[in-house]
């Protein structure tokens, strides 16, 4: 793919004098390259980030775009600018809640009775009233699908005891995912009490949390769903998400959030041809905004990338390497694990596998056995490396083997 030219204004706040010369100084130099012009070489290739940085004029604060298996950043805008997230908080209570259903920690056919604390909740809401009791998946799916506040609050104090503890539980979390920039103060992300700090996260740590929630199927069942029932379909829920679950092929979560300090947020994902995608927008102005945002960060990975998966023929086939000393002359290897990167759709890859094996291979080896290593590389970039290992068994020679081999 051929080099993209990005132009980029480098103007910072300062006297008008300084404007003026800064001005002056692009003038005289018209007929040379700008000074505020700079080249951005996409490659084929690259441990993330592999796309490029939006300008700073772009409708919103902060924004990337992931492919969530490699987790490789395709397009970023000041991924790691705090921001108020609003309702996007919930999808750490979403995570923790599959997360506890999956390892039998309880069953969303558990019971949950309303506090009065949850039956005051305001903003999204399925109206709980005080020791009304729900099953555990009925609000599970008023949280995720209509972003219910009330739900969240009598969820986390149903799983925790009080809210606080599972606001506990939401950071330690957050922790453990690596978003560094992340603390929690709600369990549902509203506009905080005076004098008390409100929840804050990163473009970049919303992506790391929405990888973790695509591996949870609980999850998107619920999140791809634009519009359900509650209250045994006396109340409707529709989706915060639903303009780009009824237009966008593929997309199928996750979350959105809006208050006026924050704006509006979205972490969305879809999949297309095999290739899954997370796009997080923070900060903008209007909804109509985020949602024609979101759509272009999406459509342009989808357009510019593809997903390949390395080492799928040899895992499948396996490579014969010779065997000294065995019942067999060779043993079949094959890599550890498969290895997926993301490339540009419009460039020949120009892959090549190059196998490093200490030789000789003696006998016996055991199947698993670490032969060497396998590597894929683009011309003198390693893309990956993975163990190779031995795919069978090889015995030893026995004696009378040995007899009849030197008797040939």
């Amino acid at each position: 793919m051929r080099e993209f030219l990005v132009l980029f204004r480098q103007y910072l706040p300062g006297s008008k004098r300084r404007q003026m010369h800064d001005m002056r100084q692009l003038i005289m130099r018209k007929r040379h390259m700008p000074l505020w012009c700079f080249f951005v070489f996409f490659s084929a290739f690259s441990a993330s980030p592999i796309g490029a940085a939006a300008p700073d004029d772009t409708p919103h604060k902060s924004a990337i775009l992931i492919e969530a298996e490699t987790g490789q950043v395709l397009k970023v805008h000041r991924p790691d600018a705090q921001h108020i997230p609003a309702s996007i908080v919930k999808m750490m209570l979403m995570l923790l809640v599959a997360e506890g259903v999956e390892r039998g920690a309880f069953s969303l056919n558990d019971e949950v009775t309303t506090s009065p604390e949850a039956s005051r909740m305001g903003g999204s809401q399925v109206f709980l009233k005080h020791d009304e009791r729900f099953p555990l998946s009925a609000l599970f799916k008023a949280l995720s699908i209509a972003s219910a506040n009330d739900a969240a609050f009598a969820i986390a104090e149903h799983l925790a005891g009080t809210s606080e503890s599972m606001v506990s539980l939401m950071n330690q979390r957050a922790r453990e995912l690596g978003m560094k920039n992340t603390h929690y103060e709600s369990v549902h992300g509203l506009p905080p009490d005076p004098g008390k700090r409100p929840d804050y996260t990163t473009a970049y740590d919303t992506a790391l949390l929405g990888r973790e929630i695509v591996k949870h199927p609980l999850i998107l069942k619920q999140t791809r769903i634009w519009k359900d029932t509650f209250r045994g379909g006396r109340f409707t829920l529709y989706n915060t998400n639903r303009t780009l679950l009824r237009t966008f092929n593929g997309m199928d979560g996750i979350k959105t959030g809006y208050f006026k300090e924050a704006g509006f947020n979205i972490c969305a994902t879809a999949v297309r041809d095999g290739m899954r995608l997370i796009a997080v927008v923070l900060g903008s102005p209007r909804s109509k905004q985020r949602t024609r945002e979101t759509r272009k960060l999406l459509l342009e990975g989808f357009r510019l990338y593809r997903k390949m998966k390395l080492f799928a023929v040899l895992e499948k086939t396996g490579r014969s390497l010779p065997v000294e000393g065995g019942e067999k002359k060779t043993v079949r290897a094959t890599p550890a694990r498969g290895v997926a990167v993301v490339v540009k759709r419009l460039r020949a890859p120009g892959i090549t596998t190059h196998l490093q094996v200490p030789l000789p291979i003696k006998a016996p080896v055991k199947k698993g056995d670490r032969l060497g290593e396998i590597e894929a590389r683009l011309g003198k970039k390693v893309l990956a490396k993975v163990d190779l290992l031995a795919a069978e068994d090889v015995p030893e020679m026995g004696w009378l083997q040995w007899l009849m081999f030197w008797n040939r």
